[in-house]
């Protein structure tokens, strides 16, 4: 924290020790429950990789009738990466962990004032609601506020984490897992690591793949994980990108508690607290937080596309555009028409266009020679965007008026022989599985996967 001799010419704390005056301790923080080991579950060697869960169950009274009154059970998700010395896949799909512990147990539900008008909807409560208000001490999410109203700049996964669990929080992982569904159903082999791996190895997490798939909405990102997925694409790696508001806040994993995730939010970005001035940068690393947009990485360098909008009302579809000729993509689009409504439909939202969209800005880095070959149509007025895409208010900010408002399929050749594909929204994938896998959001994402997997290299546009 900033003390008394603070300037506020300086806002990195390594810099000016005397001007930092104290550390914010809370009551209400959490990091390790230390609780003691009851069950060792040793994984075998031969175990697919992939999301996995534990099912507890109580133990059973022995009365068939009393067991099944209880009708009680959890399902406690983990991570089974591959063997060290296994033959690898062709494919990895990487799971944003960074950003499953950041919205870990958010409460924003049951404390935020404005959640009913921010998502025009009826508020209707869960078990898991009710159950972190009566235990607040398994701690809540960075979207949280402590109980002296500053904001949780800390999440950890030494503790039950009640939104990461099948049949649970609708968002998230569990949006993720329909992709690795669709995979299953095309009989398409791959593995899964985390961005655990990432952090800690960098690009020796990817080096053993041809092609990475990144999920949904993979928010979190540090430097190490940043600078690993650039890495994989300058070799040659192709990047299939499924999802929007990726790559979007810099945050680390404290170096003496590498379980806790530590986010500083500031400057701008969609946020529900803000770090206090002189207070962005991390406390465990000293490098800035906020938005890897500030710091001169914004989404689009990596991915062509970053984050624009939000959607509160209905969902959209994308269009071919023009660049859709370009011989470039023809492999990608194969069997889709111009003018046919691609991903007018989805799971839960009803369309491949929704929830958070990304968009192409050669201003941010975008690859001046990237195709745009698909964007979006039938957002309303309750697509609006983030706060960083506007400088003042002004009128016509919504998706029925703002070009900025919308989703961009983008793809771009990459160094020796690499490729990035970019879907620009995260409800793109809840729209894989519609009559029965045969559509055509199914067909363009097989069609990118195939030439992908396929080693002949890609050539850079002269």
């Amino acid at each position: 924290m900033t003390g008394v001799h603070w300037t506020g010419d300086v806002h990195d704390w390594r810099l000016a020790p005397r001007e930092y005056g104290a550390i914010h301790f809370h009551s209400d923080d959490i990091y390790d429950c230390g609780w003691p080991v009851t069950l060792d579950l040793q994984i075998p060697a031969d175990w697919k990789s992939g999301f996995h869960a534990l099912r507890l169950r109580p133990v059973s009274t022995g009365n068939a009738d009393a067991d099944d009154a209880q009708g009680i059970e959890t399902l406690i998700t983990f991570f089974v990466t591959p063997a060290v010395n296994a033959k690898r896949a062709s494919l990895a799909v990487l799971a944003p962990s960074m950003t499953y512990m950041a919205y870990a147990n958010n409460a924003l539900r049951l404390h935020a004032v404005h959640f009913e008008v921010l998502t025009e909807r009826l508020l209707m409560l869960t078990g898991d609601d009710i159950y972190l208000q009566e235990h607040p001490e398994i701690g809540q999410s960075t979207y949280d506020h402590h109980i002296d109203g500053s904001g949780r700049a800390y999440s950890s996964w030494l503790r039950p984490v009640l939104n990461m669990r099948p049949r649970s929080s609708l968002g998230n992982l569990a949006i993720d897992t329909h992709f690795l569904d669709w995979l299953e159903e095309k009989g398409i082999d791959y593995e899964v690591i985390t961005d655990v791996e990432l952090d800690r190895q960098g690009p020796r997490a990817l080096a053993d793949y041809r092609v990475l798939a990144t999920l949904s909405h993979p928010e979190y990102y540090s430097e190490a994980m940043m600078n690993g997925v650039m890495a994989f694409q300058n070799a040659g790696g192709r990047h299939l990108a499924l999802g929007a508001n990726g790559f979007y806040w810099r945050c680390a994993f404290h170096p003496k508690a590498p379980a806790a995730v530590e986010v500083r939010r500031g400057i701008t970005g969609t946020r529900t607290w803000e770090s206090q001035p002189g207070e962005v940068h991390l406390a465990g690393t000293g490098e800035p937080g906020a938005l890897w947009r500030h710091s001169g990485f914004a989404p689009q360098k990596l991915i062509g596309v970053g984050f624009a909008a939000m959607v509160y009302d209905h969902a959209g579809y994308y269009l071919l555009t023009e660049g859709a000729s370009n011989p470039r993509v023809a492999f990608a689009i194969e069997g889709i028409s111009q003018g046919e409504r691609i991903g007018d439909y989805g799971v839960r939202i009803g369309g491949a266009v929704g929830i958070e969209l990304d968009r192409f800005d050669v201003a941010l880095g975008s690859p001046p020679h990237a195709v745009m070959l698909a964007t979006s149509h039938g957002l309303g007025p309750g697509s609006l965007p983030t706060p960083e895409e506007y400088r003042t208010t002004v009128h016509g900010l919504d998706g029925e008026q703002n070009a900025l408002v919308r989703a961009d399929m983008v793809f771009f050749e990459t160094a020796n022989g690499g490729a990035v594909f970019a879907t620009g929204s995260i409800s793109y994938v809840l729209s894989l599985s519609h009559n029965h896998y045969d559509n055509n959001i199914s067909r363009i994402t097989g069609n990118v996967i195939e030439r992908f997997l396929n080693p002949e290299p890609f050539e850079m546009p002269s």
